[in-house]
């Protein structure tokens, strides 16, 4: 089973980062995830316009840049 990491906004860089234990790798328009919401995981797509966000089946949501979110990539 795939490890839950954590994904942060790095402000220097402008783009969502994924923390993976002391290393963090930089995200980009197009990158797949589950998105955990509470206890349940979402597939998603990371995108960007004037503000990233993230494209679900039914919906899509911008991402608050101070929220440090949970996923599985």
């Amino acid at each position: 089973m795939r490890k839950l990491e954590s994904i942060y906004y790095d402000i220097e860089q402008e783009k969502w980062c994924m923390r993976q234990g002391v290393r963090s790798y930089g995200l980009h328009c197009g990158e797949c995830f589950d998105l955990y919401i509470g206890k349940t995981a979402y597939p998603c797509r990371l995108e960007l316009d004037t503000d990233w966000y993230v494209i679900l089946p039914e919906t899509k949501f911008t991402l608050h840049l101070r929220t440090v979110y949970q996923v599985r990539m």
